[in-house]
């Protein structure tokens, strides 16, 4: 039975599902001889491996039965726990996917997937002031903090609809994005984000911003529609220099003409 639970795990990292599904049928069928239960293994990582399979497979009610046994079986671990939360958070489920996302962040911290996991909740029921208070925990120690705050910069730009984003916003995404320690293409990528959020916010009215808005910059470019355009083709240009097929840098290009504001030349 040993055998065929590593090869079905490694049948499912390498997306053969069928396969893999066999071998995990195989292997309850031994783990089912002389148990009075067979529905119910006896090893708990059987269910495990279920739960995993029914998630690739895109089932997330049947991960959900899964891995709830093993949390029965296991329930002091973090591991069952978070991957309820995943499977609660496929189903839909964002209330019981954000507890249990919580449970395991506030227990560690090395499960960074929970932070992730908790502020994709938040946002999906609305709190985008928790998801960012998530996000702004995970200590920058760990290997994951630039993905943080990556996300913090989309969640207050690129994530918000332009009425409900602010002066401020733009302002702390712009400041976030100048600080990383990013390769070129990545901070390209963000800046032209943040700064195609911040026409759509000019577009809606510039609502929340100050009396003083006009003299603000993000990324170097005036909080009006003509400068953060120019700005915006400029990040267009730069990713089509960048880019490995024709094909990405004719639409690059096509998108920085669109952006580019009418001038005499």
């Amino acid at each position: 039975m040993e055998a065929k639970l590593w090869r079905a795990r490694a049948l499912l990292e390498l997306g053969e599902l069928n396969q893999a599904g066999r071998e995990l049928a195989d292997a309850a069928a031994l783990d089912a001889q002389g148990q009075a239960m067979p529905d119910l293994p006896y090893d708990w990582r059987i269910s495990w491996s279920r739960g995993l399979l029914s998630l690739a497979a895109r089932r997330p009610r049947d991960a959900r039965v899964a891995f709830d046994h093993v949390y029965d079986v296991v329930p002091g671990e973090l591991a069952p726990k978070l991957a309820l939360a995943i499977s609660a958070e496929c189903c839909g489920d964002h209330f019981v996917a954000a507890r249990l996302y919580e449970l395991v962040w506030r227990t560690d911290r090395s499960f960074v997937t929970a932070a992730f996991g908790l502020a994709r909740t938040y946002l999906a029921l609305g709190d985008r002031m928790g998801a960012l208070e998530v996000l702004e925990s995970v200590p920058d120690r760990s290997s994951h903090f630039i993905a943080a705050q990556m996300a913090v910069v989309a969640a207050r730009t690129s994530w918000t609809p332009p009425e409900r984003l602010t002066e401020r916003d733009l302002l702390d995404a712009g400041v976030r994005v100048e600080r990383l320690n990013l390769d070129v293409e990545r901070r390209t990528r963000l800046a032209a984000d943040v700064l195609s959020a911040a026409v759509s916010w000019v577009r809606v009215g510039r609502p929340n911003a100050t009396p003083t808005a006009n003299g603000s910059r993000v990324l170097g470019c005036e909080l009006t529609e003509r400068d953060l355009r120019f700005g915006l083709e400029n990040c267009y240009r730069l990713l089509a220099r960048m880019a490995n097929t024709l094909t990405e840098r004719v639409e690059l290009v096509d998108l920085a003409n669109a952006t580019r504001p009418r001038t005499m030349t």
